[in-house]
Formats: structure tokens, sequence, C-alpha cells
């Protein structure tokens, strides 16, 4: 799933069948790696995540090198 606008962790666990530790273990790595910003740091239910432009452009290549699959953006 990606979001252009914040989705807080909630928000991801109900549009998504991955378990809290799942999550998690995306939500970090993708962090680490600068595909996601969090609002702040302390990492809680308010907290709220969103792509950042180097994540954006990941999407935007890996959807023009596979047409079809095409991924769903989440908009909250």
């Amino acid at each position: 799933m990606a979001t252009q606008r914040c989705a807080t962790f909630s928000q991801v666990e109900q549009q998504t069948s991955f378990d809290r530790m799942m999550i998690d273990y995306y939500i970090m790595g993708l962090l680490n790696i600068g595909l996601l910003k969090a609002s702040d740091e302390n990492a809680n239910e308010t907290t709220c995540y969103e792509l950042t432009d180097l994540g954006e452009n990941y999407i935007d290549d890996y959807e023009r090198a596979n047409p079809d699959l095409i991924i769903k953006r989440f908009v909250s």
C-alpha cells in the first residue's frame, strides 16, 4: 500500500491483512532507507507516515516497469 497523505499505524493496519509485527517491520525498514517519513520521532498511534519524494519515485518507476501490477494508492 502506498500513501500520498499521512496514514497512522492503525489506518495501515485496517487497510492491509498484515499483523502488527509485520507492519512495524516494513515501516521501520522503509523509514531506514528513506522511502517513508514519520510526522514525529516517537512512534505511537498518532504518528503519521507518508511517502517521501524518493518513495514516490520508486513507485512510479515500478509502475512504469510493471504496468499490470499498479500499486493501489491509499487516500485517507
